[in-house]
Parts: C-alpha cells; sequence; structure tokens
C-alpha cells in the first residue's frame, strides 16, 4: 500500500518523568528523554512505514537543525521524505514533559506549519497513491481552503481514498472554514475531544455518534472517533459501532491516534471491514502508549496482528 501523508511533521522532544518544573534554576533528573519524529502527519507515516506501508511524507520544515534530524529520523524508519519543503521558519517543534501517569501537557513551537503553498505538492503524487492522508489541515493555515480541497478533488478522481486526522483541539468555527473538504473525506479519525470540539458539543455526556452523525450530514464518509481506553466509535452509513478497549501500561499517549490512524489505514488496505481497520487500530495504538514517544512500541505488522489476535486492544 503506498501511502502519502501530507501536513504536520513536527520534531518532539520528550522526558519522563515530569512530576513538577523547578522553581528557578532548579534540577530535575529523569529516567528518559527521547527526541522522535511526530505530527499527525510524520508520526503516522513512521507508523505505517513500520506496519509495511509505503510512505512518502510532504510538509513544511525548517532549514535548520531540527530540519535536519526530522528528516533523518523518518528515513530511518524507512519514510521517503522527497515531498518534505524546507521553509524560511523554523521546524515545527513540541517538548513534551510526561507525567508518571502518562499524561503530556505540550509545549509548542509552530514555526514553519503555515507556510505550505500548492507548488509544494505533486499532484501526480497524489493520483499515483492507494491513500492520501491529511494530518492536521486545522494548522496549515491557507493551504486548507485554498489548495487542499481541489487537491482531494484531485486524489479522487484518481481513485486515491482521502483519510483526515486534526491536531488542535478543534472550535465550531472550523467545522465551516474546513466546511469544503468534508465531502472529499472518506475516513475522518478524530479523538473525542476535538469531535466534541469542532460540533460545539463540548458535554463530556454528549452523544458522540449524534457529534459524528454532524460530520457525516456534512459529507464525510466514515467518522472514527478514538477515545483513550474507552475505545473507539466507528459511525458510517452502516450505523455505529463500538469497539471497546482492553487496559495496558500506559507509560506516555503522546503519538496513540496516529498509530491508531497507521493500524486503521493498514487494516483497510488489507481489505478488512471498518470494525477490523479500527480494531488493528487499537491495536497499535496500545503498542505506542507503553512506550516513550509516538514511534514507540510498534515493530511490525505480524507482531501487531499477533497481538491482535490475543485480544489486546486499545485506542
Amino acid at each position: 500500500m503506498r501511502v502519502v501523508c501530507l501536513g504536520a511533521h513536527i520534531l518532539d522532544v520528550l522526558g519522563r518523568p515530569v512530576v513538577d518544573i523547578p522553581a528557578g534554576q532548579g534540577r530535575r533528573v529523569l529516567d528518559e528523554i527521547r527526541i522522535t519524529a511526530a505530527g499527525t502527519a510524520g508520526g503516522t507515516a513512521v507508523d505505517l512505514a513500520k506496519l509495511g506501508a509505503d510512505v512518502v511524507s510532504v510538509g513544511p520544515v525548517g532549514a535548520d537543525a531540527s530540519g535536519r534530524m526530522l528528516r533523518a529520523l523518518l528515513e530511518d524508519h524507512g519514510v521517503d521524505t522527497s515531498g518534505l519543503v524546507v521553509k524560511p521558519a523554523a521546524t515545527p517543534t513540541t517538548m513534551l514533559p510526561i507525567r508518571p501517569d502518562g499524561s503530556r501537557p505540550a509545549l509548542h513551537a509552530p514555526g514553519a506549519m503555515p507556510l505550505l503553498v500548492a507548488g509544494d505538492v505533486d499532484p501526480d503524487l497524489v493520483a499515483g497513491a492507494d491513500v492520501l492522508h491529511v494530518g492536521g489541515p486545522d494548522v496549515l493555515g491557507d493551504f486548507a481552503v485554498d489548495v487542499l480541497p481541489d487537491l482531494l478533488r484531485h486524489a479522487r478522481a484518481h481513485g486515491t481514498v482521502v483519510s483526515v486526522d486534526l491536531l488542535s483541539t478543534a472550535r465550531p468555527a472550523l467545522l465551516d472554514r474546513l466546511g469544503p473538504l468534508w465531502p472529499l473525506v472518506d475516513h475522518l479519525l478524530p479523538n473525542d475531544d476535538q469531535l466534541r470540539g469542532l460540533t460545539g458539543r463540548t458535554d463530556p455526556d454528549s452523544d458522540l455518534g449524534e457529534a459524528a452523525a454532524v460530520l457525516r450530514e456534512r459529507g464525510v464518509g466514515t467518522v472514527v472517533v478514538t477515545r483513550g481506553g474507552d475505545g473507539a466509535l466507528v459511525v458510517s452509513a452502516a450505523g455505529a459501532e463500538a469497539l471497546p478497549a482492553r487496559p495496558v501500561p500506559v507509560v506516555d499517549t503522546t503519538g496513540c491516534g496516529d498509530a491508531f490512524t497507521a493500524g486503521y489505514l493498514v487494516g483497510l488496505g488489507r481489505g478488512g471491514t471498518l470494525a477490523d481497520a479500527a480494531r488493528l487500530g487499537t491495536a497499535a495504538a496500545s503498542l505506542v502508549a507503553q512506550g516513550l514517544g509516538s514511534d514507540a512500541g510498534i515493530v511490525d505488522l505480524p507482531s501487531t496482528l499477533r497481538l491482535l489476535g490475543a485480544g489486546a486492544s486499545v485506542a
């Protein structure tokens, strides 16, 4: 399966466990610090490559050491980085102090993120892919409204499946801003907070199926909502199906959504049902949750399938 991952490519610097930030010039000794390739396009690209997909990354990076490191990290995992475009700005970077429970506040510098333009993306590359995965249209600036709709139309006209994930905490205004995209999206993969924020249904007790239906009414084919330890919800023309989660020892939740997306797309590529694809997504996410960073845990497709066969799944 050939996948183009377009959008947010981020260099993550992670440390754990961080109980507090010391005052003044204070110091804390951590068990582990890592630097990884991440983002809703970059992290997904790494996991897809680990699961056996042929992956090309397309997105903006800076002409700096961080950009060179990000490119090298992607290539180490077998990702084709020829689509990364150097911009006159810093490479998007995030510092993540990981708490003992695996949760992680993010300190983010977007840098070159919104600087992508039409000429940066080869339409033939998109047309030749099995899947175009757009990671983070919400952070791509004017590209998302001025360029992306035509690019998605071009993809679908050539039989390329389109999937989309969000990066930021969504707000209702984004629903209309990205309105031209929704009828062109085959699979939308937000987390539960993003879906609630996008649809204005911010009450934690609000029905996720109803929120997903709002996007389906806007034209999205299938909405797959990740819900952390509560599993995933697949909402399609066939109805809604909840997939339960099985708890695993959580080290760091960074990149679990990206891993889910990668597993889901590979599952679809293997000819599975939507539910089967989502189960592979939960298996991939459960592996990532047990290590530090968005590239943790996943080794290859056979070992991920064995985990799925053992019944261990978490979104």
